[in-house]
């Protein structure tokens, strides 16, 4: 990123965890500078305040915010994203260590009640603002708040406990998948800014251009993939505008696509017929959820399988109810993006079961995964299909 804030010396590593998590998220990274551009704004024309980054599953977040946090090394950080670092206990006991360290320079020892509640943290963000000198600013970045376990805290508290007030030249940038305002979890007094990457597809869809062209200029990764592309587009060019609209503009699902084409397709002595890969439709619609086209390639899912698999959990899994399975259905089975009307419509159609349904049913269920949906106006009514087609293929073989 460009124009990078004056920050706290010195610094201290992160836990090795994080570290191993920033470098798995910044290889191949290629700077988005709308998102750049935006955040460094923020930080210049407030004087302390949030700033969070909303975006789909797989929309780049994370490696956003791992980059800004290798490039700015001072930054305290802490992940979500990992196993184990999803509980609110744990959140306060790292970030406050790191804060100490930077203070200190030396292993802290933190109070026996650190984790109940917010007050250390804001005691120490405090202490650190009051010594800081004009130029300076305390940057805390904080992936995946999506992932907080909300049993791991009381229900009328901050996400992760995080301050209501911050002190002068404080900032916490925060990741997250989409929600709803009145279900945010977090309650501020301070300025805040959000920055939803759905709102830029333009933007996006040049982003996705610029990763592709970067991973073909790979030192031997890029010339194995430029000489399969030769053989099978009729330019580098075609196969570039091709690959963003199957993507739709996901940089998860470019990175898994890149990392297995040919010339040694994961599919050489399996069954390309497997449930291990998804074969190309042939619609053209190009809504989020529904496959654009039919691809010159079988993309297996065993690269996002897992990915896949927790989404796949998080939204109910084994445990979803009858109406939630329904709803599911429709979702996965129609070809367009469809209102809530429709999905009633096909929900009551031939099924007694769900004679008693309502549309405001159906709607407890769509907010309930806000965060795997996309939504866009038709004919003047909100419609919704999966965030991906390739997440809709995943979801296909179980309900």
């Amino acid at each position: 990123m460009n124009n990078k804030p004056q920050i706290l010396t010195p610094t201290t590593p992160y836990p090795t965890i994080f570290q191993q998590f920033i470098q798995q998220k910044t290889e191949n990274y290629v700077d988005r500078s709308l998102i750049s551009t935006t955040i460094n704004n923020f930080l210049q024309n407030h004087n302390h305040g949030y700033f969070t980054l909303i975006g789909s599953p797989g929309s780049g977040k994370s490696a956003i915010l791992a980059n800004y946090t290798m490039q700015n090394p001072q930054t305290v950080y802490y992940t979500a994203e990992v196993e184990g670092k999803n509980r609110a206990d744990e959140f306060l006991i790292t970030i406050c260590t790191q804060l100490i360290q930077k203070i200190e320079n030396q292993n802290p020892t933190l109070p026996d009640n650190v984790t109940e509640g917010s007050w250390y943290l804001s005691l120490l963000l405090q202490k650190i603002s009051d010594n800081l000198t004009a130029e300076e600013k305390l940057i805390v970045v904080v992936d995946g708040c999506d992932n907080l376990d909300p049993q791991s805290q009381p229900r009328d508290s901050n996400i992760f406990y995080l301050p209501r007030y911050l002190p002068k030249q404080v900032y916490f940038l925060l990741a997250r998948r989409p929600f709803l305002r009145a279900k945010s979890g977090l309650l501020i007094e301070t300025p805040a800014e959000t920055l939803n990457l759905e709102e830029y597809p333009e933007q996006n869809r040049e982003d996705a251009r610029a990763y592709i062209e970067h991973y073909l200029a790979i030192p031997g990764v890029g010339e194995n993939i430029k000489s399969w592309v030769a053989e099978n587009y009729l330019s580098e060019a075609e196969f570039c505008r091709e690959l963003v609209v199957e993507s739709g503009n996901n940089f998860m699902y470019l990175s898994r696509v890149l990392g297995v084409i040919p010339p040694n397709p994961p599919w050489e002595g399996g069954d390309r017929n497997s449930n291990l890969f998804l074969e190309g439709g042939e619609t053209t619609v190009g809504a989020n959820g529904i496959r654009p086209w039919k691809v010159r390639w079988n993309v297996p899912t065993a690269g996002l399988e897992e990915y896949y698999q927790g989404l796949w959990e998080k939204m109910g899994g084994e445990g979803l109810s009858e109406i939630e399975l329904g709803v599911l259905r429709v979702l996965v089975e129609e070809e367009e993006a469809v209102s809530v009307e429709g999905i009633e419509r096909s929900l009551c159609s031939g099924n007694a079961q769900f004679v008693d349904i309502d549309e405001y049913d159906i709607e407890e269920v769509l907010e309930t995964w806000v965060e795997f949906l996309h939504q866009q106006e038709i004919g003047g009514e909100i419609c919704y299909s999966l965030y991906h087609w390739s997440f809709c293929d995943f979801l296909r073989l179980r309900v």
